[in-house]
């Protein structure tokens, strides 16, 4: 089975500059609400989740510099 982050799954990534962890749901566009935990398949963070698994790193720029970060869990 495929354990990578797609919409419906749930993740938890390591910001890699400030060692935070953040777990959100990947929904549709229409659920997004990343203060409650959803974050949409397109945003900018969500787009660059897709398609990792536990363990892949992904650095990608953002409007205040470069945003790093680690994939920790994925689940169903």
């Amino acid at each position: 089975s495929d354990d990578s982050v797609q919409t419906g799954r749930t993740v938890t990534i390591e910001d890699l500059t400030t060692n935070e962890l953040s777990t959100y749901k990947i929904v549709g566009t229409t659920e997004a609400d990343p203060l409650n935990g959803k974050l949409s398949n397109v945003s900018l963070v969500g787009q660059h989740l897709l398609g990792l698994k536990a363990g892949d790193k992904v650095e990608f720029v953002v409007p205040d510099g470069v945003a790093r970060y680690r994939v920790v869990e994925v689940k169903r």
